[in-house]
């Protein structure tokens, strides 16, 4: 199994903090998802999309892959995305995260390339960003011990695991606003998409 080559957006969630479908948003007559993986395609072969409905996808071109346990949220879908994966290390992001940037996703190769680990998640600030970071398929058994163990939080998974944290101020010299970890949740946030994609 290659190295590097596939990447997952993830098309779960209630989306009821925006009030309708975020699998859904359009720009200029196009899918958010298909902006998303189109920005991915530079660098990854294949791009599947993790959903527990998979029907309201199929106008997507991208292959879409069902929760092998539906309903646990962003543990299962991860988990389903990861055992259907070619290489051995998955880029995973979310539908609602628009901004991708290659260099930085590079960048999280490079440090998987040197330090060896199961995967690769950023810190913004105290927090972490799990939806836009490397997990190995190396990682499925604690994915799957975990959900065993009715452990359905994804935090529980990455403590369990040999993770490399990027350090806050590494991730700025890619993304001086942390702007890359900019989600779209409320109907507010669509202003975000215009300032992004209405004026290319």
């Amino acid at each position: 199994m290659k190295e590097f080559g596939t990447a997952a957006i993830l098309c779960g969630g209630k989306s009821t903090r925006m009030g309708f479908d975020k699998c859904m948003l359009k720009v200029k007559n196009k899918y958010l998802i298909e902006i998303i993986a189109e920005q991915l395609e530079p660098v990854f072969e294949r791009i599947i999309l993790v959903s527990n409905d998979p029907e309201k996808l199929k106008g997507i071109k991208y292959p879409c892959v069902v929760d092998t346990i539906p309903d646990l949220g962003p543990i299962g879908a991860i988990h389903a995305a990861l055992r259907n994966s070619d290489s051995r290390y998955m880029f995973v992001t979310a539908c609602d995260m628009p901004i991708i940037n290659l260099d930085y996703i590079r960048h999280m190769m490079d440090v998987i390339a040197k330090e060896g680990v199961e995967g690769v998640i950023s810190r913004n600030s105290s927090f972490i960003e799990p939806l836009y970071a490397f997990y190995s398929v190396d990682m499925i058994d604690t994915f799957e011990n975990e959900i065993n163990s009715n452990k359905l939080r994804l935090f529980d998974v990455i403590s369990k695991s040999n993770i490399h944290y990027v350090a806050d101020e590494k991730v700025r010299e890619y993304s001086e606003n942390m702007d890359i970890f900019t989600n779209i949740n409320y109907q507010k946030d669509l202003n975000i998409l215009e300032k992004f994609f209405m004026e290319e």
